[in-house]
């Protein structure tokens, strides 16, 4: 996150007439504080240059947990820095390596949000901070932990109006799939859902993630994704009368003039001409990446429920989850989204897509996902994803012309 981003996470936080400041090096320490203040302190990692996260200087277990806890584990290589950096912390080490620190101050009468979240959780704690990459979508999300390591709680607070509106859906999604029967997948638990200062705040119990391991682990991922698009009903309709068919259409006729406006009406225009095809309907998660699941015994942990939604052709999930691993695994988006097209038959199977539908869910999914980038406007927030001209429109231009 950039110096700016944590700067603003911060005093939403803690608002004035709390104050937040960075302090780098030997005078990063917070001085004594005057009757009836009360300061918190958090050491930057890697650096105040680099905030990625906020962490409680003290306790050092809390910190330590913190350091373990705000990021979901990835590859072997990944999950030891982190395990090293929690280490570190939990023995001091940390403190001395990591000597920027963000400094909130707060004079008599003043609260911040952890202070309700102590509240509503009927503990005392502490939390740490992440915020993120850019992003239209960024958000502070907070691990909330007790000053003995324990970790409570994950709080998600919105920022502006995207933001406000994604934490309060992923509220809503939380609380409808707390009462269905999803088998082996397991999703948060709403702790409390409200606002802060204006702005929408979710507080979700944590799940026990830890880092996937088995050989069994895309057939698991796969059938997951088949119980959450079946959880509230799947039907069988033409697209014309799908929700997610109008939700869409009607977002990309609202978008602004721009450089992908015109494309993706072309494109919306295109597939119209197949909106009598009779399609599998039900749900997805909206955003199932590598980051957002954990397989472990027995269970399929899955977080991060902010674009759940129904009534979308059956197989979107195993799409967003295809195209988001080959990115991350260094294709291109246009080499990833090509090849996308290509495998539909064979990715979608599993959700009872027929092979003859395949190829036009898939490109209905990478439209909806340009039309959903473009209204987020992730270009301007600096997500190179979002500049849909050079990988998602080439590419559905070209099937729209063959």
């Amino acid at each position: 996150m950039s110096t700016e981003a944590l700067l603003e996470a911060a005093r939403l936080i803690w608002p004035a007439p709390a104050t937040v400041r960075i302090s780098s090096g030997a005078g990063a320490s917070p001085a004594s504080p005057a009757d009836g203040e009360r300061t918190r302190s958090l050491a930057l990692v890697p650096s105040a240059a680099n905030p990625k996260l906020a962490v409680p200087a003290e306790p050092r277990a809390a910190a330590a947990k913190v350091a373990t806890s705000a990021t979901a584990p990835g590859s072997f290589a990944a999950s030891a820095r982190t395990r090293a950096m929690g280490l570190a912390l939990g023995s001091g080490l940390g403190r001395r390596l990591l000597r920027d620190r963000l400094v909130v101050t707060l004079p008599p009468g003043a609260t911040g949000l952890d202070d309700l979240l102590g509240e509503l959780l009927h503990e005392r704690v502490v939390v740490g901070l992440r915020v993120g990459p850019p992003r239209a979508n960024r958000k502070p999300v907070l691990s909330v932990v007790t000053p003995d390591g324990r970790l409570v709680a994950y709080a998600k607070l919105g920022l502006n109006e995207l933001t406000d509106r994604l934490v309060a859906d992923e509220g809503n999604a939380l609380t409808r799939l707390g009462v269905v029967d999803l088998g082996d997948v397991i999703v948060p638990r709403v702790l409390h859902a409200g606002s802060w200062r204006g702005h929408q705040l979710l507080v979700q119990s944590p799940l026990p993630v830890r880092r996937s391991r088995g050989a069994d682990l895309d057939l698991r991922i796969e059938a997951a994704m088949v119980v959450v698009s079946r959880a509230e009903g799947v039907t069988q309709a033409q697209l014309s009368a799908f929700p997610w068919w109008a939700r869409t259409t009607r977002a990309a006729d609202e978008l602004p003039e721009g450089d992908s406006r015109g494309p993706l009406l072309a494109i919306g225009a295109a597939l119209r001409q197949r909106a009598d095809r009779v399609l599998p309907l039900g749900g997805w998660h909206g955003d199932w990446n590598p980051g957002n699941c954990c397989v472990v015994p027995g269970s399929v942990l899955v977080w991060d429920w902010e674009r759940y939604e129904t009534g979308v052709p059956l197989g979107f999930d195993a799409l967003h989850l295809r195209l988001q691993a080959a990115i991350g695994a260094g294709a291109t988006p246009r080499a990833a989204a090509t090849a996308l097209l290509a495998d539909a038959p064979v990715i979608l199977a599993p959700f009872g897509v027929l092979s003859a539908d395949a190829g036009l869910v898939a490109q209905l999914y990478l439209w909806g996902l340009g039309v959903r980038y473009a209204t987020d406007d992730q270009a301007k927030a600096g997500a190179a994803i979002g500049r849909l001209g050079e990988w998602l429109v080439p590419v559905l231009t070209t099937v729209k012309e063959s």
